[in-house]
């Protein structure tokens, strides 16, 4: 007997109509196993940048804590309120200094003893630190790095803000508030200043906020001061 034509070409292969279904069957399982491919990798990212904030992040928070807590303040009788002269002392502490649209922001600036020193001569001392920021990018939601200007003055004349060692990147914000006797935050300070009544902070506040892929990756912490000038600039 012989076979149909029909059943003799179905049994050499498949029809059209079955090898589009199973390419589209195998489309189907390639698009379910690279999303889960790229929801992995993307995941791996996310937590590389958390990784790499965090530590950013607690090297910053750590160097301001010793820079602080080394932290060199006037007394009196070697402490005199700046008067109508406006000389205030190159050894001032101030948070958010002023600044013009050309210059980098500093936000905290006051002098130490922690002063690093990258030449050969091993100087020591008391430095000016400052710490500034300065923008990374012009995007409508800019991201900043924190740069630390240390310097042992010679005169009343601070070198000009450029090019000094960076701190911390991609920061949104960085908020530093100055707190007073009673626990009271500020977040303009200057020691020089009859607003403060010539004193310095008892602490100081540090928040940053780093910009991460998943959303703000925040860091804060108080540093307590070992040594501060109290109202009017009695000790």
């Amino acid at each position: 007997m012989s076979v149909p034509n029909s059943q003799r070409l179905r049994s050499q292969g498949f029809t059209l109509a079955e090898i589009l279904i199973a390419i589209a069957i195998f489309a189907l399982l390639v698009s379910i196993i690279m999303g889960s491919f790229s929801g992995v990798f993307s995941q791996t990212e996310n937590l590389a940048r958390q990784r790499i904030n965090a530590a950013m992040a607690r090297s910053c928070l750590m160097r301001m804590k010793t820079d602080l807590g080394s932290a060199y303040i006037e007394k009196p009788p070697f402490f005199k309120p700046p008067g109508n002269t406006g000389n205030a002392s190159i050894y001032r502490f101030v948070v958010f200094e002023a600044s013009s649209v050309t210059t980098p922001q500093v936000r905290l600036r006051f002098a130490s003893r922690a002063h690093v020193d990258f030449g050969i001569n091993g100087r020591q001392g008391i430095a000016v630190i400052r710490y500034y920021l300065e923008p990374m990018n012009d995007d409508m939601n800019p991201t900043f790095r924190l740069r630390r200007s240390d310097v042992l003055p010679h005169d009343e004349q601070l070198p000009e803000l450029k090019g000094d060692p960076i701190l911390c990147e991609n920061i949104r914000t960085l908020q530093i508030e100055g707190l007073d006797a009673i626990g009271e935050s500020f977040e303009e300070w200057d020691s020089s200043s009859a607003d403060q009544n010539f004193a310095t902070p008892r602490a100081v506040r540090i928040r940053l906020e780093l910009a991460s892929p998943t959303g703000p990756d925040i860091f804060q912490t108080i540093v307590a001061r070992p040594l501060w000038r109290s109202a009017s600039g009695k000790v």
